[in-house]
């Protein structure tokens, strides 16, 4: 029997929890290329299954080209042009019916000089126009800031040839800070130009993003809508999660399953994998009707299997005084800053500046003037030591 849950990676309907409202928005915009998207989210949130489920809600619009890029794949500029162009290049191919264009635009990568530029010539056009400033970075005769003038500058003027509109999806956009600063201002040209392309960039850490998109002076200052993903609404996952006990041959009774929800706070990758523990548990002790006792079993286990990794995180991503905040969180449930203060027996102002950097990484967030720790499996487990 096929498992009913799917745990890592992007996943795809039945095992996606359809988000509806999240993607009806985004759709929409794509749509309409009303305006550009910040869509920021925690680790484990479900950004990437959004972005590429969103592209295949929009699969069946021919005059909408959907590429997505990974950012997490370019350790430089010249792999995010690669990345884009085979992105840009095979939703040409799939909705434009351009057969075998990738595989011969891909010849300009490594392939002899001679059959590169035939290639070329063969393509014409823009793509072509496109294809030949990389070969002459290749040549060493442009440097890494014409490649990404050219990536973006051609993506507007490919759209425009192929009378489409385009939305680039460009996953974990934080990553690009690492190697090239002068991308942000070769993107705010091109967002300037309000033509036929918009981009839709998603990421997990709130502080990179901000000093991007939201820091006055940056050239990307507001040029983008933000959009918070959270975690699942109680009333879809708990749905999600009869759906799929049912697809798998198990029926779970209301408590087990509020109580699934509770323990994962809704976050996609621990309701999958927990959903997933207890479906196996519950098959190996022959069970047809899950119930509470199996969900506090299989949660412990997870706990179990999650306490290397976590315990790796907690010890080489957070200072000695963000430890003592984030056990006095896990232990307070939430808190004012004072409240925080008081139960490390330190004073308020001494500790604002480790709250920030907390929040900046999405690991602590803050609604008014109460903080609470994001990932409520990690509040778990740092609550059990």
């Amino acid at each position: 029997m096929e498992a009913p849950f799917k745990v890592g990676g992007a996943v795809e309907p039945p095992y996606f929890a359809d988000r509806e409202k999240d993607i009806e928005l985004l759709e929409r915009s794509a749509k309409n290329l009303d305006q550009n998207y910040l869509i920021l989210a925690p680790r484990r949130f479900g950004k990437t299954s959004l972005l590429l489920n969103l592209r295949r809600r929009l699969e069946g619009k021919k005059s909408l080209l959907v590429p997505y890029i990974n950012c997490r794949e370019a350790a430089g500029v010249e792999d995010l042009y690669h990345l884009v162009t085979r992105a840009v290049v095979e939703e040409l191919e799939r909705k434009r019916k351009l057969r075998g264009l990738w595989q011969r635009f891909r010849s300009i990568f490594g392939g002899k000089l001679i059959q590169a530029v035939h290639s070329l010539e063969e393509i014409g056009g823009e793509l072509g126009n496109w294809g030949r400033v990389y070969l002459r970075f290749r040549e060493k005769e442009v440097d890494e800031g014409e490649v990404v003038r050219a990536t973006f500058h051609f993506l507007g003027r490919v759209a425009s040839e192929h009378r489409v509109g385009m939305v680039l999806l460009l996953d974990e956009f934080q990553e690009v800070v690492s190697f090239d600063k002068h991308i942000f201002s070769v993107l705010k040209a091109e967002m300037d130009r309000r033509g036929n392309v918009r981009y839709f960039f998603s990421g997990s850490s709130l502080g990179l993003l901000r000093d991007i998109f939201l820091k006055d002076g940056s050239p990307l200052y507001l040029m983008v809508a933000r959009y918070r993903l959270g975690p699942l609404p109680k009333d879809e996952a708990l749905e999600f999660l009869r759906e799929r006990f049912r697809a798998g041959g198990l029926d779970i009774d209301g408590v087990a399953a509020e109580k699934i929800f509770s323990l994962t706070g809704g976050i996609p990758f621990y309701l999958q994998k927990l959903g997933l523990m207890v479906f196996q548990r519950s098959l190996l002790v022959g069970k047809s009707r899950v119930s509470i006792r199996e969900v506090e079993e299989a949660f412990a286990e997870m706990l179990t299997e999650l306490d290397a990794e976590f315990e790796v995180r907690w010890l080489s991503k957070f200072s000695p005084l963000q430890r003592r905040i984030l056990r006095a969180l896990a232990e307070l449930g939430e808190g004012r800053i004072t409240q925080i203060a008081r139960a490390i027996n330190m004073e308020p102002q001494d500790i604002s500046s480790s709250l920030t950097r907390l929040r900046e990484a999405m690991v602590v967030e803050k609604e008014e003037t109460i903080y609470r720790l994001v990932d409520v499996v990690f509040s778990r487990w740092i609550s059990s030591m």
